[in-house]
């Protein structure tokens, strides 16, 4: 027996050795790639910390933010933090719970080493659980690139098993994606790697298909990923039709692991499937755009940041009669259709704030598979066919450019930060999916080309705070996101846009903070350069915030201006070892006006327009004082109140809406327990009586009518666009009084 062992290690000692170099080489890649994205997966290592620390998946042991709970109708988030779900009086975390579990070894080993996301009061550490998902996530797609070599290795020479391993991930989203944070499909595409080594030894006879393991993997890969539900039933499938004898301990496997899961999200949620794996997330709405989308959009298409796919799939055609494992080709294609066409049902089809095809991501293994399959029916052609030697080379290069154009694309994703910010800028993709379309600034593009300026500039005779969502039109390129007081430069030029209703001679005055580091970095040069013409060189040195002012002579003013910081200095806080932060800091922007004759001066025209869209991003932040209300009202009795709102956005609000009410925008009130949790939501309406601009007052008469129920209550007020969005849930404050209803 030792001497079998032993023969098996030497004959495979250079697979080992190729794995090995394969597994180091994949995790640096992985690991140092600068773009972090913690979205969906905020949160899942507290999970596992409270599984090791309280044997619990709820996580309200920790000091976590508890915000007023909100329905959404698929279940009950944590105020805005969509990735907590409030159930049964627990904090949980709302996606899926399988990688959560499965992470809570390495999880462990982590807190044995003093890294941990919960601190030791007990506060959560998100620097802390960003480094756990680093390391994590680069490990386990290291891992897949090792995988996808040994299962190449069934079929292929060791060359053309590196070339799979390399491909499979850093040419996927497995490098773009699932290495940057520890998504779902992290874990599920780790999962469903294993099964399709499993599959293809067993269908090779050089190994035993072994059900229980097999149904453990599918089981888990569903824990982690409910759309895994396909491959389940594909592979079911599968098994019937070829080991039909293990068909029934598979299925028994299956069945007790869910029979588990069922217990899990009863005893939790009182549901036989928690609220994330409801199929009626899927809506259909916007299907054949997205059957589209998900294949050819700019921002989103499968061939364009896979472009290899498209040779794996003439390979398949070119060379069909030479494909031996055709029941796996089958299995493959299957479950690629379908998961295309599920997908695609989701409302947000494009996969929210992501990069390239994310939603896509769980098909990588079976693409692999393929290509497998594909380049060895290639190769068989190939030693049948020698004398076309120039056709061979030619199929060859093509191959290869398409490979180096994937491994180009996912690796943009990996490193350029400037395409996670894409997804807000100029313009939220959720708000404007024409972006997903546009060609001029694909995602892939940012950070090489400047994003096309909006068809409307925001208006410049305003001061323009920058630590507001407000600022957000203002902001052609090259800033960061907003913090509490102020908004940083993130590379070495940053652009901004502001409309002008009329040209005169005006004061630009702004306040800012220079990126200045005693001994390391001494100063900040700064050119100002104002449709294209430069204004002025700054070479600051003073640390401190200042302010500044200069004055635009009308000749060089526009209807539509942009006014341009060029930051040669701009260094990055990691590159002088401060932090981990990578963005390239140069200047802090806390607030910009330009002053013009009319610049808080008499509105002009009350104008009415209609709206026809929703606000842009930035347009719904308003200022709402209760100027006169009664302390106390009668149950049921109707009052009237003196408001005052103000428009501190960056857009105008039209006073009218389409005829059935739809972009409408009102002000309106909720009624509130003494705890803040909602009893009414939808209370009175009241108007606008003309556009209103940024910066200008209103003052509104709102009659409210009080609960039927006497006690103590919170009246609460906030604009809202109807059909649309209340302006509170895009940040903006509200309104709050406490009143008393007596009978």
């Amino acid at each position: 027996m030792n001497n079998t062992w032993r023969q098996q290690i030497d004959a495979h000692k250079h697979d080992f050795t190729i794995g090995l170099i394969v597994l180091i080489l994949g995790f640096v890649i992985f690991f140092w790639s600068p773009v972090y994205l913690l979205s969906d997966s905020q949160y899942a290592l507290v999970v596992s910390e409270s599984l090791i620390r309280h044997h619990s998946f709820a996580v309200d042991h920790f000091a976590l933010p508890r915000l007023e709970p909100k329905d959404n109708g698929f279940y009950v988030r944590d105020g805005n933090i969509y990735q907590l779900e409030w159930a049964g009086g627990h904090l949980y975390y709302f996606l899926p719970p399988g990688g959560s579990v499965l992470s809570v070894p390495f999880v462990g080993l982590m807190d044995l080493f003093g890294l941990s996301a919960i601190n030791q009061d007990g506060t959560y550490n998100l620097a802390n659980e960003i480094k756990q998902q680093t390391i994590l996530a680069a490990l386990l797609m290291a891992l897949l690139a090792v995988i996808f070599y040994f299962t190449g290795r069934l079929v292929l020479p060791k060359t053309w098993s590196v070339v799979v391993a390399v491909g499979g991930t850093a040419g996927t989203q497995v490098w773009s994606t699932l290495s940057r944070g520890l998504w779902s499909d992290t874990w599920g595409v780790f999962l469903l790697a294993l099964i399709i080594l499993i599959l293809f030894a067993a269908a090779l006879n050089k190994a035993r298909l072994r059900p229980v393991l097999l149904g453990s993997l599918l089981s888990w890969a569903y824990f982690v990923r409910p759309t895994n539900a396909i491959p389940i039933l594909a592979v079911t499938a599968y098994v019937f039709i070829y080991y039909r004898r293990t068909l029934f301990r598979l299925a028994a496997t299956g069945l007790i692991w869910l029979g588990s899961f069922v217990f899990y999200s009863w005893l939790h949620f009182h549901k036989i499937l928690p609220s994330y794996y409801k199929a009626s997330r899927l809506t259909f709405d916007d299907f054949g755009e997205a059957l589209a989308g998900n294949l050819i959009s700019p921002s989103r298409g499968l061939f364009v940041y896979v472009p290899v796919l498209l040779f794996i799939l003439y390979l398949l055609v070119r060379y069909r009669k030479k494909i031996t494992l055709r029941g796996l080709v089958a299995l493959a294609l299957s479950i690629v259709a379908i998961h295309w066409v599920v997908i695609s049902g989701f409302p947000e089809w494009w996969g929210g704030g992501s990069y390239g095809p994310r939603l896509m991501s769980g098909l990588v293994p079976w693409f692999v598979c393929l290509a497998i399959i594909a380049i060895k029916a290639m190769l068989d052609a190939r030693a049948e066919n020698l004398g076309k030697l120039r056709f061979w080379k030619t199929q060859t290069v093509v191959g290869g450019v398409l490979l180096v154009m994937s491994l180009a694309m996912n690796g943009i994703g990996a490193i350029m930060g400037e395409t996670v910010m894409w997804n807000e800028r100029p313009v939220r993709v959720s708000r404007l999916t024409s972006r997903l379309w546009d060609w001029r600034y694909p995602q892939f593009l940012a950070g090489f080309v400047r994003p096309p300026l909006p068809e409307v500039f925001p208006p410049g005779d305003t001061r323009v705070e920058f630590s507001r969502h407000a600022s957000q039109p203002y902001l052609w390129y090259g800033w960061s996101i907003n913090e509490e007081t102020r908004r940083w430069t993130e590379a070495n030029e940053a652009g901004l846009i502001f409309s002008l209703e009329e040209i005169t001679d005006s004061q630009l005055r702004m306040k800012f903070q220079p990126f200045i580091v005693a001994g390391m970095l001494d100063q900040q040069r700064v050119n100002l350069r104002l449709n294209g013409r430069l204004l002025e060189t700054l070479n600051l040195k003073d640390p401190a915030p200042q302010e500044f002012s200069r004055p635009l002579p009308k000749e060089i003013l526009q209807p539509n201006n942009i006014l341009i910081f060029e930051l040669p200095d701009a260094r990055s806080p990691k590159s002088l070892r401060l932090s981990e932060d990578t963005r390239a800091l140069g200047l802090a922007l806390f607030w910009l006006e330009i002053e013009t004759t009319k610049s808080g001066g008499p509105i002009q025209e009350n104008k009415q327009t209609i709206a026809q869209a929703p606000l842009i991003d930035g347009g719904y932040d308003a200022e709402i004082q209760i100027i006169e209300a009664p302390a106390q009202l009668k149950a049921g009795e109707t009052a009237n109140l003196k408001v005052s709102v103000k428009n501190v956005s960056s857009a105008t609000w039209p006073s009218n809406g389409r005829l059935n009410g739809q972009y409408k925008i009102n002000l309106g009130n909720h009624w509130l327990d003494r705890n803040g949790g909602t009893i009414t939501l939808n209370g009175a309406r009241i108007g606008l009586p003309y556009d209103l601009k940024p910066g200008r007052i209103v003052e509104l008469v709102l009659s409210v009518r009080a609960p039927e129920t006497p006690g103590q209550y919170i009246l609460e007020l906030d604009m809202v666009q109807e059909q649309v969005t209340w302006f509170a849930d895009e940040g903006s404050r509200t309104a709050r009084m406490e009143l008393s209803v007596y009978k």
